[in-house]
């Protein structure tokens, strides 16, 4: 079959089969005399083990071992290279997951004090902006109120005095 034939086959787009063949991640096929790919049924179970592999989200160089082993190993050797690399995958969607989780409630924790914010209020709650945005957020704030503040040690420091300041 043709590379048309074999990507209708596999699922793949036939740009992906090429690339594919191209980094090493699928066996090349003969090509005919007139300079076609030849795909036999061998190179479509590749094809579609790697598509599979890939929806897993498995990374394309896993993805060649398995192929490699699955074209060239018994069927033990085959098992044990989706074992660890699924394995290694599954790690890695929890460890994404957990980061997820995270980010969702910190998002829904901006958007409950957003939302719990009176329509005139310029703070966040459980937010503190820096100086600068303070300053900058500040209408009408005179240059003049920009100028060095004083520590509790009473060392001067750059620093902003905001209009909530004077």
């Amino acid at each position: 079959m043709n590379i048309a034939e074999a990507a209708r086959a596999s699922g793949l787009s036939i740009d992906t089969i090429r690339y594919y063949e191209r980094i090493g991640v699928l066996p090349r096929p003969i090509r005919r005399s007139n300079r076609y790919r030849d795909y036999d049924e061998g190179h479509l179970a590749a094809l579609k083990l790697a598509h599979g592999l890939r929806e897993l989200e498995l990374p394309l160089e896993q993805v060649a071992d398995i192929v490699r082993v699955a074209h060239d190993a018994a069927c033990g050797e085959v098992r044990q290279a989706l074992t660890a690399n699924i394995e290694g995958s599954v790690a890695r969607i929890e460890e994404r997951m957990r980061k997820l989780r995270r980010t969702r409630e910190r998002l829904r924790a901006i958007l409950e004090g957003v939302r719990s914010m009176s329509p005139r209020s310029r703070k966040v709650p459980g937010m503190t902006p820096c100086a600068c945005v303070g300053l900058v957020s500040e209408e009408s704030t005179p240059i003049s109120a920009v100028r060095p503040r004083r520590r509790s040690n009473g060392k001067e420091t750059e620093g902003v005095l905001l209009r909530s300041d004077l």
